[in-house]
């Protein structure tokens, strides 16, 4: 069976509007290791695909294939206000739902 991850660091990367440089200089190796990874040819190491997942704000299970839609995550690395994100990707009903839960 065919590595889902290749196809989902591509598109990661590209969501984002970087390139295999500029990613893999985020990732602190050589632009030649990254390229590795996207092409199949290398996959990283658990710390490294972690790595990945914080820097293209998505979950390990999507870049492996193990989920097949990119939901932005928390990592306690991330730099950004993590309750301004959730407020993004939450539907108006499922805010409704957390309010509701926090409120009673």
């Amino acid at each position: 069976m065919e590595s889902a991850l290749p196809n989902n660091l591509r598109k990661q990367r590209t969501k984002l509007g970087l390139t295999q440089k500029e990613a893999a200089a985020k990732l602190g190796i050589g632009s030649a290791s990254y390229q590795r990874y996207e092409s199949g040819t290398r996959e990283p190491n658990l710390e490294t695909l972690c790595k990945l997942a914080d820097i293209f704000n998505t979950s390990t299970d999507y870049l492996l294939g193990r989920s097949s839609r990119s939901i932005p995550t928390f990592s306690e690395n991330s730099k950004d206000d993590k309750w301004a994100k959730l407020g993004t990707i939450l539907s108006t009903s499922e805010k409704e739902k957390v309010i509701k839960a926090l409120t009673d």
